[in-house]
């Protein structure tokens, strides 16, 4: 589905990425980890294109994105296009304060894709219902909640019908005790089998959904593997220090919640050798 060859990416001086190569297969769920600064959430940038690589390539469905077979930067309507088959949700919302529930979903495939009114305020107001919030659509963002935002954000992405979603720390800005109604959209669309990349420090969460877990450190791809491969059996020293930080952590200040039959928990516990 997704296929990062060889990316790289400086601000200045300082190099974000380092010749990173990396694959999303159809219908995978990768759960991209590592410390703050890493390197995480702008590997998600670059492939969404908010952040164009200095270096390498980006593509989708075996295609080269966002720019021509000469490398060069394609337009910014044929680039909206592209992006618009690869959704991606922030750590914050970015909703249009000045609009409705239901506008705020309905105003990507108004402005992107032209398709008819009734089409798209139709599929809206099902995503809206899918992730629970169908009685909110003609509410202002400043009346609902955190998770209530959070989640009107992924219905907004998806009412371009992505191919792919790239989560970035959906639920680090949100009460702790919020998380959940989110993880649980998350999990649902896990189950519908989406091709997903999820940046986040819910260790639990990733555990749990992710096919393929990637660690990230100073630039670059550390280690990668099956979540049981890299939580249970880390080969790289960096990679053990940074979770079993993690998990004393969580130990010191979140006292594991008992399962809740219809929530997705965050705080499994993680076995270290």
């Amino acid at each position: 589905m997704i296929e990062v060859r060889a990316i790289s990416k400086s601000f200045g001086d300082n190099k974000v990425l380092t010749d990173i190569s990396m694959t999303i297969e159809d219908g995978e769920v990768v759960g991209i980890i590592g410390p703050s600064g890493s390197g995480k959430s702008t590997l998600l940038r670059s492939i969404n294109f908010l952040e164009p690589p200095d270096t390498g390539d980006i593509l989708i469905n075996g295609e080269l994105a966002y720019r021509d077979a000469a490398r060069r930067e394609l337009s910014k309507s044929n680039i909206a296009l592209t992006r618009s088959r690869v959704g991606m949700v922030f750590q914050h919302f970015y909703l249009f304060p000045h609009m409705t529930v239901l506008e705020n979903v309905c105003s990507g495939p108004r402005f992107v894709s032209k398709v008819a009114k009734t089409e798209y305020e139709e599929r809206a107001n099902a995503l809206l219902d899918r992730v629970g919030l169908a009685e909110k659509r003609h509410q202002y963002p400043e009346q609902l909640s955190g998770g209530q935002q959070q989640r009107v954000a992924i219905a907004r992405s998806l009412a371009m019908e992505p191919a792919a979603m790239l989560f970035d720390e959906p639920t680090s800005a949100l009460d702790p005790e919020l998380v959940g109604e989110v993880l649980s959209v998350m999990r649902k669309l896990v189950d519908d089998g989406m091709t997903m990349a999820i940046v986040t420090h819910e260790m639990g969460f990733v555990r749990q959904v992710a096919d393929r877990v990637i660690f990230m450190d100073e630039g670059r791809i550390v280690e990668e593997g099956t979540p049981d491969e890299i939580f249970n059996n880390p080969q790289h020293e960096r990679t053990r220090a940074f979770l079993s930080a993690i998990l004393s952590h969580t130990e010191r200040t979140e006292p594991a919640p008992e399962p809740h039959p219809t929530e997705v928990i965050s705080s499994l516990p993680i076995v270290l050798p």
